[in-house]
């Protein structure tokens, strides 16, 4: 009978003892603070031509985010953002826009809601090389119109360079935004972001 009790009392010691032995985790709060940069690398590629407000797009974050010389966003981290805006250009003129924001940072089995600043990309304008193109062949009609002779043939010049320089307008417009995959974009931390980080 005492060697039962013995051996149970020891039993609880030596439980005892490992429960002592265990490392206690503990937590702290970490704040990333408004105005840090985040470089991310886009997985998936955006167009203005095919994409539209309101879409997500996913990305890794290219360069870990350090806190007071602890990392708190690891490199690799999956970043999921949203595009904000589509701005298709007018007819001859304008540049074609596409705003981008980021949403979330997954990593570490969590999901962490962040409010960026918004990227704004932007296509290439055409006009002023749309409009001399148009002038161009407007130029050319008429002269072609003069060497003919002038009258119905001018009439004829001028009417065909003017119609094929706005045919010239109407195929080359504003060059459409395209970011492929891959590529390398910053956003701005809008927010204080708060986490909780074991050590």
């Amino acid at each position: 009978m005492m060697c039962r009790k013995q051996s149970g009392a020891i039993a609880a010691v030596i439980m005892l003892l490992g429960a002592m032995l265990v490392p206690v985790s503990h937590a702290a709060t970490v704040t990333i603070p408004a105005g840090t940069a985040l470089t991310v690398r886009m997985a998936d590629s955006i167009d203005s031509e095919k994409n539209y407000a309101g879409e997500t797009f996913r990305a890794t974050v290219d360069t870990a985010v350090m806190v007071n010389g602890r990392v708190v966003v690891p490199q690799g981290a999956e970043a999921i953002g949203r595009v904000t805006s589509v701005i298709q250009p007018g007819r001859f003129r304008g540049r074609p826009v596409v705003m981008m924001e980021l949403t979330a940072l997954n990593f570490d089995g969590r999901s962490v809601g962040i409010l960026t600043s918004a990227h704004q990309e932007m296509g290439g304008s055409r006009g002023k090389q749309t409009a001399m193109f148009a002038g161009g062949g407007g130029a050319l009609g008429t002269l072609i119109g003069t060497i003919a002779g002038g009258g119905v043939g001018f009439l004829i010049g001028s009417s065909v360079g003017a119609a094929s320089g706005a045919v010239v307008q109407a195929v080359r417009g504003a060059e459409p935004v395209r970011i492929p995959a891959e590529s390398l974009m910053l956003f701005t931390v809008q927010s204080p972001v708060s986490l909780e980080l074991a050590y």
